[in-house]
């Protein structure tokens, strides 16, 4: 600290050893000696004058005219000399001043200089002492977004890049989760204006607006439903809407010709499955017996067609043993599907703990983040799972994870995943 003082003071003296000296230098007038001088001149050259006029080089008239204009210049100057040495009292005043200046200048160039030094400097790094580095806790106690600042962050960067669908998308979904209908239907718009009336992002909005007016599919809704039944008459989604929106005008029987459509769809869905069953059986009681076998009769191939074979990966996912005490149960699980070659979205994700392991999910279409990226769109993918300090997905510095390279996805393969590198 003390050399660091030193070669302060050193720096300002060198300062003010270049300020000063042109700040005090005098405005001198000048002196005596100089109208002695002039007046010596002036007598030389009235002597030449009167040389000439008596050796006849020049006429009386030329004479006297040179001694007058020579007369006249010497008394201009005479007088000149004389107002500079009655301004003699003005000059003292400045020096007074330029005094006063290096004075002031002496004390605030060290003043400043430290003025400036405690607001940009480090006193720390002068005393050559090491400043303790802030650290991130980890695990529970590493501080972690909220869906708030996230949408905040998303938020921002979209009014930089507006143009950009697959923002614009996830903020539409992430309003959806919190449940912030009109904001999302906005969003959903902002897509649409971009990559035009792709089904899956009309169905997602669809289901927006419904929720805009609590729910109903018979508003707002009802003509983008319907334009949604003829560009995906068999998506599984669509079939419940399709049928909801029957049963909310007070038609059960078409709402039951799409919902017995609909139920083979999702034998594998056993909580879907239970709530299709309740609506279907609230619609049955609506209607005669003798109906309700009829329109059974109406569509036999629909209620037991096998479950459609859609793209989906089975994943099971441990922990190996060896890496169990550098985690918590709390510490957050992502099982992704990426695509081989182009955008880091995942295609489908899944999201648990580590207190879930180990884990079976499977990964699907349903989970698509926009609809040009899900899993039947492509042939081989890479599956991975991470488990997040933070609790975000994007694998950090003591991050476990697991990675697996080209997995069919047409064969709905099952693959096992055993989390045991660290980032």
């Amino acid at each position: 600290m003390v050399s660091f003082i030193i070669t302060a003071v050193i720096l300002v003296l060198i300062a003010i050893y270049f300020i000063v000296p042109t700040l005090r230098k005098e405005n001198y007038s000048f002196s005596d000696e100089y109208d002695d001088l002039n007046v010596d001149i002036a007598k030389e050259r009235l002597k030449e004058i009167k040389l000439q006029f008596e050796a006849g080089d020049i006429n009386e008239q030329t004479y006297q005219q040179l001694r007058d204009e020579l007369e006249t210049t010497l008394a201009l100057d005479l007088s000149a000399e004389k107002s500079a040495t009655q301004s003699d009292a003005p000059i003292a005043v400045a020096k007074e001043k330029n005094k006063f200046s290096v004075i002031f200048l002496a004390l605030f160039i060290p003043f400043a200089a430290a003025i400036f030094y405690y607001q940009l400097g480090d006193f720390n790094a002068a005393t050559g002492r090491e400043v303790a580095a802030t650290v991130v806790p980890a695990g529970d106690d590493r501080p972690k977004i909220t869906i708030e600042e996230a949408v905040s962050k998303l938020e921002l960067r979209l009014a930089e890049d507006p143009e950009n669908p697959d923002g614009w998308f996830m903020l539409a979904k992430t309003y959806m989760a919190m449940k912030q209908y009109h904001k999302a239907v906005t969003s959903y718009e902002k897509v649409i204006d971009i990559v035009g009336e792709e089904p899956e992002v009309l169905l997602r909005y669809a289901d927006a607006v419904a929720m805009t007016e609590g729910g109903d599919l018979t508003g707002k809704a009802k003509p983008i439903v319907e334009k949604i039944m003829v560009l995906m008459p068999e998506n599984p989604t669509v079939l419940w809407m399709a049928g909801t929106a029957q049963s909310q005008q007070g038609n059960p029987k078409k709402a039951l010709s799409y919902w017995y459509e609909l139920r083979p769809l999702l034998s594998q869905d056993a909580n879907g499955l239970r709530q299709l069953d309740s609506l279907i059986q609230a619609a049955e009681s609506q209607l005669p017996a003798g109906e309700v076998a009829n329109l059974k009769q109406e569509m036999p191939k629909a209620i037991e067609m096998p479950a459609a074979v859609s793209a989906e990966i089975i994943v099971t996912v441990e922990l190996d043993p060896a890496l169990k005490n550098k985690v918590s149960p709390n510490d957050t699980l992502f099982i992704f599907a990426k695509a081989m070659q182009g955008p880091p979205m995942p295609l489908a994700a899944v999201k648990k703990t580590v207190a879930e392991l180990p884990i079976t999910v499977r990964l699907n279409d349903a989970m698509a983040m926009m609809p040009q990226m899900k899993l039947s769109n492509f042939e081989q993918v890479k599956v991975s799972a991470v488990i997040s300090k933070s609790g975000q997905p994007g694998a950090q510095a003591g991050d476990l994870f697991v990675e697996v390279l080209s997995v069919n996805v047409k064969t709905q393969e099952k693959i096992s995943l055993i989390i045991n590198k660290v980032k």
